[in-house]
């Protein structure tokens, strides 16, 4: 009888945990991560991701002064939902960057003393690249974040006279009212690849390629990428070699295309 209730009582426990993961299945990705960190003992590091990338550090707007910020944060300031970074922060993590933010400085303004290390990335969660066959036709390949090709996946493209891909025409593209442009679509086979056919359009300045599957959007620009799309980002200090280490990563997204941060810490 004790059995039998014990077993009873693991099934309702399991129904309940069943049921809210279905409610909260939009945010599946990150929880179950987290989940798995937590228990795995990843708690500082687990604490520092979301400190970066919840919050929108002060002040609010520091990705637009030339000043560092008092505190270090990414999040968009009043985003709707949460993993929302912003832009402008962003490219503060690149070497060019007129805001540039080196990475010891992030550590210092994350608290950390000189003897811990990190390490902070940011990548799309598809890489597409772009090959042209003529001026008129293409071939598009996409990969996740594995090098493994994406097959039945959406591609939308976007032949432009536009010398210069801006945000303009990026937001543009992804709310379907770009103009002055040819649009075609297709999706990828087994090995992630599918042709772009603009015969008879006539030969343009650029193309805009969009992947999405699942929700999943990634974007690439040919046959230069364009500087207000974030490509890679990374931002590093020292090397984890014979340290201990904690690993974590979030799904993310920036101006409506996704992506993954991996965060590293490691100290002696």
């Amino acid at each position: 009888m004790e059995t039998s209730l014990e077993y009873i009582s693991a099934g309702i426990i399991l129904s309940l945990i069943l049921g809210i993961t279905g409610q909260y299945s939009t945010n599946m990705v990150n929880n179950r991560i987290i989940n798995i960190e937590q228990t795995s003992g990843l708690q500082l590091a687990d604490k520092i991701i979301d400190t970066l990338l919840l919050i929108p550090g002060s002040p609010s707007n520091w990705g637009n002064s030339i000043d560092p910020p008092n505190s270090i944060g990414f999040a968009l300031e009043n985003a709707i939902k949460p993993y929302q970074l912003d832009k402008s922060k962003v490219k503060c993590l690149y070497n060019d960057s007129n805001n540039y933010i080196p990475p010891y400085q992030i550590r210092d303004l994350i608290g950390l003393s000189s003897n811990y290390y990190i390490s902070l990335e940011i990548y799309p969660m598809y890489s597409i690249s772009i090959e042209n066959i003529t001026s008129e036709k293409f071939t598009i390949t996409v990969t996740n974040q594995w090098g493994i090709p994406v097959s039945t996946a959406r591609v939308k493209g976007a032949y432009t006279s536009y010398e210069n891909i801006n945000s303009t025409e990026v937001y543009a593209f992804l709310n379907g009212n770009l103009q002055n442009a040819v649009f075609r679509e297709n999706m990828t086979n087994v090995d992630g690849k599918c042709i772009l056919n603009f015969s008879g359009s006539g030969e343009k300045a650029s193309l805009l390629v969009l992947c999405e599957q699942l929700n999943v959007k990634s974007v690439n620009t040919w046959p230069n990428m364009s500087s207000d799309i974030i490509t890679k980002v990374e931002a590093s200090v020292g090397m984890d070699t014979g340290f201990n280490v904690e690993l974590v990563y979030r799904a993310i997204e920036i101006d409506g295309l996704n992506y993954f941060c991996r965060f590293k810490m490691w100290w002696s």
